[in-house]
């Protein structure tokens, strides 16, 4: 098998979770061509949205030495300054991130939660809100959205969202579990 399609499989791990194996087989392909760069970024962000962060850094990081333009490097990046609460470092490489796709929704969603630990809590509505209008479609930010709705009491537009989420397959266990528990409380008119 040609590594563009290890590499898209293991893209396809990421998406459903399976890390491990996605890195598995990525460092397969860098064993053998240590200069594959997409190869090099899809371990990266797999390192990174499996907690494993020290080691995110070290593959975005040589990545980003290689290559400076890639929105999603910055994102992935961000995302790891982001788990290790390097709030400054974050906001660098998400900022960076954007200004190489403005269109980027799940970078703008990640800069939202980023502002709202900062407690710019308008500046991470507004953020939110823009990264909901460009991917409504998105599951982790109609999750988020639905639970900025409901806080700032607006549960009209939480419950639907929580009841799509909550029939979601592809969303993870534990946020479908909260978006149903939350479609619940909002049915019984907890607000």
């Amino acid at each position: 098998m040609e590594f563009q399609q290890v590499i898209r499989d293991s893209e396809t791990l990421i998406r459903t979770g399976e890390y491990d194996e996605a890195i598995r087989s990525l460092t397969e392909i860098l064993a053998e061509e240590p200069e594959n760069l997409p190869a090099l970024l899809t371990v990266g962000i797999a390192y990174t949205e499996s907690g494993r962060n020290e080691e995110a850094l070290r593959a975005l990081r040589y990545y980003l030495e290689r290559e400076k333009e890639n929105d999603l490097a910055w994102e992935a990046i961000g995302c790891t300054y982001l788990r290790m609460d390097r709030r400054a470092e974050a906001e660098v490489a998400l900022e960076t991130a954007r200004e190489l796709n403005p269109a980027n929704a799940a970078v703008l969603r990640n800069l939202s939660i980023l502002m709202g630990r900062l407690g710019r809590h308008g500046k991470a509505y507004n953020l939110l809100r823009e990264s909901y209008e460009l991917d409504s479609q998105d599951r982790l930010t109609m999750y988020a959205m639905a639970c900025a709705y409901r806080q700032s009491g607006k549960p009209e537009k939480a419950a639907p969202l929580f009841e799509s989420l909550r029939k979601n397959e592809h969303l993870p266990d534990d946020l479908r579990r909260d978006a149903a528990m939350q479609s619940i409380e909002l049915t019984l008119g907890w607000f």
